[in-house]
């Protein structure tokens, strides 16, 4: 069952954003669910196909997020879930040249929408209420 804004799955390993951006979003109606890791995650997905994936980049490892989305991408049924990706990763290109992540910048990219951190909460908000549209 869903509420009026719909289903999100966050997906970080930063337990205390984790925490806020459910907080924040549970508070205008959306249910929320959150997973630190891509086998949660999988896992979250299986049991409930969420109508977004808000998911972090850079987890236990620097492409986690994007190694996640691709996986969804290849599952049947899950090729237009839409997915937002939270990130720092571009202030890191920017700073460590773009040749050095050449294994994830040289594939297709993965989701629909990003988002850098730090997250401005009220944006993001913004964000997941034009993607999923007011119910």
């Amino acid at each position: 069952m869903t509420t009026r804004g719909g289903d999100i799955l966050i997906v970080d390993d930063d337990v205390d954003l984790s925490d806020s951006l459910r907080i924040i979003l549970e508070h205008h109606g959306f249910q929320v669910r959150t997973a630190g890791s891509g086998d949660e995650a999988l896992a979250a997905i299986e049991s409930r196909v969420p109508d977004l994936v808000v998911l972090d980049v850079m987890m236990a490892s620097e492409n986690e997020g994007f190694e996640l989305a691709h996986t969804i991408r290849k599952r049947p049924g899950l090729e237009n879930l839409p997915i937002l990706l939270l990130t720092s990763f571009l202030h890191r290109v920017r700073e460590e040249g773009p040749e050095r992540f050449q294994n994830v910048l040289g594939r297709q990219w993965p989701a629909q929408w990003l988002f850098e951190k730090p997250v401005d909460t009220k944006r993001l908000l913004a964000k997941i209420k034009g993607i999923l549209g007011e119910r």
